[in-house]
C-alpha cells in the first residue's frame, strides 16, 4: 500500500502543478530526458537518471510524427528481452505533465508509463484531426510497443475526458496488443456530445478548441463541426460507436468505466458501457465495470454533495483500475489480483453509482449503491397542464390549451449550472430566471413522500412556431420548500437539425428530446418542476430563428422574433424506482476512509480539466 501512495502523490503533484503552466512554458519544462532529471516529479527525475526514459517520434501511417515518452518501472531496462513489462498508455491533446503523466501512477506496479501527444497537438506533428485519426494512430502506437524488445506484448489503455475519446475510437481498429482500458468522464459518442438533439454545445466545443489546438486548426475545427451540424453519419461514423453498426462485437478485454451525473459526457459513457456489457464479444460481459459519482467534470459542484464523499469522490474507482490493470496478467478481472481489492470484490457489483438526493442534512438519497445492473424502472409521464401545472397523468387535463411565448436572439435566456466544463456546473438554482417571459414554467404540488428516479429521462413535446426554424430547450428541477429551483438535468432540440426543412406556421411538430440520465431521490415538500425556453445561452449557440446554419457567414442576419407554442399533450417521462431498488453499500465509505490519498485524484484531475 505504501508503494501506491509514493507514486499516486507523485503523479499527483505533476498534474496539480501542470494546471498553472502555460502551453508555451511547457515545451520548455523538462522537455528532454536529461531535462527531466531535474524534475520535481522524483520517480520520473530516478527514472531518467537511469535511463529507464525514451522519447520517441513515432511515425504513423501517413508518415507524420508523433511525440511519444516512454518510462519503464524499476529494475527494467530498454535492450532486456526479458523485461517481459506491460505498458500503460495515455493519449493525450494536453501535453505531457498535463496529463499523460497520470501514467506514471502504475510505475509502482511494475508498468511501463506512456503518454503521446495526439496528432496536432503539443510536439506532436500533423494537424488535430477532431479524433478522427486517433483508431488509426492508436493502432499504430500499441502495435509498436508490444514490439519493443522490453515488452510483454500486451498494452493497457487509460484515457481521461478528451484522452478517452481517444481510446474509445480504437474498437474501429481494435489493437491485437490492447488488452485493457479504464476510461474516465468521457465519451463514445460524437454527435449527441456536441449536437445533442441537433443544438450546438457552442461554450464546450469552441472554448476547448480554442484552448486546447493550435489557432490554425481551432479555427478550421470549429467550421468543420459547424458544417457538419446536422447528423451527417458518413462524418460523424468514427466518433459514434454504436451498436446499430456492430462497433462493440470487437470488445474482448476488461474495461472499467468511470462517469459522473454532471459529467459533460455522461450518456455517451452510459451509451458505452451498455455496448463493452451487452454487446461485446461472447463471454466478455462479466468483465465490465461502471463507476458513477455526482460531478464527473464538474468538480465546483463538489459542496453540493458532502455525504458519503471525499469532495464529491471516491477512492474505488482508482483501487478498481489497479485491480483492473494487475488482472490482465493473472487471467482473472475484478477479483484476485491486488489484496487491497480482493477483500472487497464480492461486495463490489458490476454497477456502482451515487444516489443524487436535496443538498439538505434530512434528505434521503446522498449515498452510494452497488447493483449487478441498473435497476428496471416505470416510465411515468408527467404533463405539462394548464396553468403551470405537472400533473402525473397519461393525458392532458381537458382545461389544457396552446401557450405561446416570444423567443427573442437579442435577449436569450443565460445558462445557468448544468454539465458545463467552461460554465458553471452542477445543480445550480434556476430561480433567477423565473421571471423571463420567454419561458414557461410547470411544476407539481409538494410531494408527500419521496420519489426516486434512475435512468433515462425524455420529453416529448408537441411544438408550433411562426418561424422556419427555432429552438426547444428543457429543464428538469428539484423545487426546494425555500422557492429554489436546482436543476437535475436538460435536453434541446433545434429543429431544423430534425425535419431538415423549414418549419410551417400552421403545423404541429412532435420532437423527442433526451433529458440524460440520472439517479435522484425527492424529499417530501419538494416539487418536481420543468422549463421550457427556445434558449439557453452560451451553453448552445443562439437560434436566430432564420433557419441559417451555423457556417453561414450572415447567420445573424435577417434575425427573427419567433411565437413559439406548446401543445396539450406534451409531457416529461421520468423513470421512477423505489428506493428498495437502490440499497445502499457502506463498503465504499469504508474505502474512502482507508485510501483517501486514491480519492484525490478525480478531485486533481477534474481541477486541472477546469483550469485549461
Amino acid at each position: 500500500m505504501h508503494m501506491f501512495i509514493f507514486f499516486l502523490l507523485a503523479a499527483l503533484l505533476a498534474v496539480s502543478s501542470a494546471a498553472d503552466i502555460s502551453a508555451t512554458n511547457e515545451l520548455m519544462e523538462y522537455e528532454t530526458v536529461e531535462d527531466l532529471m531535474s524534475s520535481p516529479n522524483a520517480e520520473l527525475a530516478l527514472a531518467a537518471r537511469e535511463r529507464r526514459v525514451h522519447d520517441e517520434w513515432l511515425q504513423m501511417k501517413d508518415g507524420r510524427r508523433l511525440w511519444t515518452r516512454v518510462v519503464l518501472p524499476r529494475g527494467a531496462s530498454f535492450d532486456d528481452p526479458t523485461a517481459n513489462v506491460t505498458a500503460v498508455i495515455d493519449r493525450s491533446p494536453y501535453g505531457y505533465w498535463s496529463l499523460e503523466v497520470i501514467a506514471s501512477v502504475y510505475l509502482g506496479q511494475g508498468f511501463a508509463a506512456v503518454g503521446q501527444d495526439m496528432r496536432g497537438t503539443k510536439r506532436s506533428g500533423g494537424s488535430f484531426t477532431i479524433w478522427h485519426s486517433d483508431a488509426d494512430d492508436g493502432e499504430v502506437t500499441l502495435d509498436w510497443l508490444a514490439e519493443q524488445p522490453w515488452s510483454s506484448g500486451s498494452v493497457l489503455s487509460f484515457g481521461a475526458s478528451a484522452d478517452g475519446l481517444a481510446s474509445y475510437t480504437l474498437l474501429d481498429t481494435a489493437p491485437e496488443p490492447l488488452d485493457a482500458q479504464f476510461i474516465i468522464w468521457s465519451s463514445s459518442q460524437g454527435y449527441p456530445i456536441i449536437f445533442p438533439g441537433g443544438a450546438y454545445r457552442q461554450s464546450l466545443a469552441d472554448t476547448w478548441m480554442q484552448d486546447t489546438v493550435r489557432p490554425y486548426d481551432a479555427d478550421n475545427c470549429i467550421a468543420e463541426l459547424k458544417t457538419n451540424e446536422a447528423p451527417n453519419p458518413e462524418w460523424w461514423e468514427p466518433l459514434n460507436m454504436t451498436v446499430a453498426n456492430d462497433d462493440y462485437e470487437v470488445v474482448r478485454w476488461p474495461s472499467l468505466h468511470w462517469a459522473g451525473w454532471f459529467d459533460i459526457f455522461l450518456v455517451g459513457q452510459l451509451i458505452a458501457f451498455d455496448g463493452y456489457k451487452n454487446h461485446a464479444a461472447p463471454g466478455n460481459d462479466n468483465d465490465v465495470k461502471i463507476f458513477i459519482d455526482p460531478l464527473g467534470h464538474c468538480q465546483a459542484a463538489a459542496d453540493e454533495f458532502p455525504r458519503h464523499t471525499i469532495a464529491g469522490r471516491s477512492a474505488l474507482p482508482l483501487l478498481m483500475s489497479f485491480e483492473l490493470y494487475k488482472s490482465t496478467q493473472t487471467g482473472k478481472p475484478f477479483g484476485n489480483a491486488t489484496d487491497d481489492f480482493m477483500k472487497y470484490r464480492d461486495d463490489i457489483k458490476d454497477v456502482t453509482f451515487y444516489v443524487l438526493g436535496a443538498n439538505e442534512d434530512t434528505a434521503a438519497g446522498n449515498y452510494w449503491t452497488t447493483l449487478d445492473s441498473f435497476p428496471d424502472f416505470t416510465p411515468t409521464k408527467f404533463m405539462l397542464d394548464a396553468g403551470g401545472k405537472l400533473n402525473k397523468s397519461e393525458e392532458p387535463a381537458a382545461e389544457t390549451e396552446p401557450v405561446s411565448y416570444a423567443h427573442d436572439p437579442a435577449d436569450p435566456v443565460p445558462s445557468i449550472g448544468g454539465s458545463n466544463l467552461f460554465l458553471p456546473c452542477g445543480p445550480l438554482d434556476q430561480a433567477p430566471n423565473k421571471d423571463r417571459e420567454d419561458m414557461l414554467w410547470f411544476e407539481t404540488e409538494p410531494l408527500e413522500e419521496n420519489f426516486v428516479i434512475t435512468g433515462p429521462m425524455m420529453a416529448n413535446l408537441k411544438v408550433g412556431s411562426d418561424a422556419v426554424d427555432t429552438d426547444f430547450m428543457v429543464k428538469i428541477m428539484d423545487k426546494y420548500e425555500t422557492g429554489e429551483y436546482k436543476l437535475l438535468q436538460e435536453g434541446a432540440v433545434r429543429m431544423r437539425n430534425n425535419i431538415f426543412e423549414d418549419m410551417e406556421a400552421d403545423r404541429t411538430y412532435e420532437m423527442q428530446l433526451d433529458m440524460w440520465n440520472t439517479s435522484y431521490v425527492f424529499s417530501p415538500g419538494h416539487s418536481i418542476a420543468v422549463s421550457v425556453a427556445s434558449s439557453n445561452y452560451p451553453r448552445f449557440s443562439n437560434n436566430f430563428n432564420n433557419g441559417k446554419t451555423l457556417i453561414d457567414e450572415t447567420l445573424e442576419e435577417d434575425a427573427e422574433v419567433a411565437t413559439n407554442t406548446i401543445m396539450p399533450g406534451s409531457y416529461v417521462e421520468l423513470p421512477v424506482v423505489s428506493l428498495r431498488d437502490l440499497p445502499r453499500t457502506r463498503v465504499i465509505e469504508e474505502i474512502n476512509e482507508l485510501y483517501e490519498e486514491h480519492a484525490m485524484m478525480g478531485v486533481m484531475l477534474a481541477e486541472s480539466l477546469a483550469k485549461k
